[in-house]
């Protein structure tokens, strides 16, 4: 999401370079030394509120975003309240991946206060076809992996690198402890062979199914207005009969976490069927991420204008935009 906010200033890329290079490790230490998290998330509220203040724009697209799930207008002061306790609440996830994913999994299981569904999960492995889990940018859904790990499933996720070196390495570095398998993309010709065989091997991925990077996704319902949202998990499990299960994660006041797995999603039927197959699982998926959003508006994470997307703007006279190659380019959902 960076990529449709950053500057075109390399002075201020590199600065930014080097606040994230120093900040993400400062943290990821941090955690581990902090007998309670709550401490850590005092300190990431200040950083995340000083960053608001520094880059505006930023401030500025969050705030569009929540009038729109909100309905209220821009100015209205819930709008900024919930806008900015979106900024914490991201802020406080890097916190709670940093501090449990360098502790014993019981610790990060013993904190999730409800988990439902599972049972849908294990229904769909059962298939013998894998499965694609689909879940969004919203509650922290980078504790999935511990979840699914103490089910010794191993999560392959799709995710486009952070433009920030040491941020990717290090989110690597915990997901791998927590049994997650990093599948990097960069959008532009990915070949889907190894996903097909990885589902085909009954293998679990996961991917995000709320960023349509590809610029070629599916118009969907969303808050009252159609928005693009990305085809490629549907396609891939068209293509390979694979389920999908949707999965949420959330918080909940005390900080306590919360997951829910839906029903096993299908897309059958012959070519002609396809699409409309496709799209009526989209649909289910919209919803109820719509739903989710409703109840914890402050836990969905998007850094720029969604509905009025940058990366859409006509390209200036003479300049083509630049689309991903590959009939399945849509798979990056991150």
């Amino acid at each position: 999401m960076q990529d449709r906010m950053q500057s075109d200033s390399r002075l201020l890329g590199l600065v930014y370079g080097a606040v994230f290079g120093s900040l993400f490790p400062l943290f990821f230490f941090a955690a581990r030394s902090f007998a309670r998290r709550e401490r850590a998330h005092e300190i990431a509220d200040q950083v995340a509120n000083a960053f608001m203040t520094l880059r505006p724009k930023y401030l500025e697209a969050i705030l569009g975003n929540t009038s729109r799930v909100l309905g209220l207008r821009p100015t209205h002061p819930d709008v900024e309240r919930t806008a900015r306790e979106m900024v914490r609440q991201h802020a406080r996830a890097w916190v709670d991946f940093f501090f449990y994913g360098q502790r014993p999994a019981e610790d990060a299981l013993a904190q999730f206060a409800s988990i439902d569904g599972l049972e849908h999960m294990d229904a769909a492995m059962a298939e013998g076809k894998g499965v694609i889990l689909l879940t969004a940018h919203a509650g922290n859904y980078e504790l999935g992996g511990l979840l699914l790990k103490a089910r010794n499933l191993k999560v392959h996720a799709v995710y486009k690198p952070d433009r920030f070196e040491a941020v990717e390495r290090l989110r690597e570095r915990l997901r791998a402890q927590g049994g997650v398998v990093g599948l990097p993309v960069d959008g532009v010709g990915f070949s889907t062979l190894p996903l097909v065989k990885l589902l085909r091997e009954g293998r679990l991925i996961g991917m995000q199914g709320d960023r349509d990077f590809s610029l070629n996704g599916v118009p969907m319902p969303f808050f009252g207005r159609e928005v693009p949202f990305p085809r490629g998990p549907w396609e891939l499990a068209a293509m390979t009969g694979a389920p999908i299960v949707t999965s949420f994660f959330y918080t909940d006041e005390a900080r306590r976490f919360h997951a829910h797995f839906g029903a096993p999603l299908h897309i059958l039927g012959g070519r002609g069927e396809r699409m409309a197959a496709i799209e009526a699982g989209m649909r289910s998926y919209v919803a109820d991420l719509e739903t989710l959003i409703r109840r914890h508006p402050s836990q969905w994470y998007c850094f720029y204008p969604f509905w009025d997307d940058p990366a859409r703007e006509p390209a200036p006279q003479g300049e083509g935009k630049t689309t991903p190659a590959g009939p399945l380019s849509t798979v990056i959902g991150v």
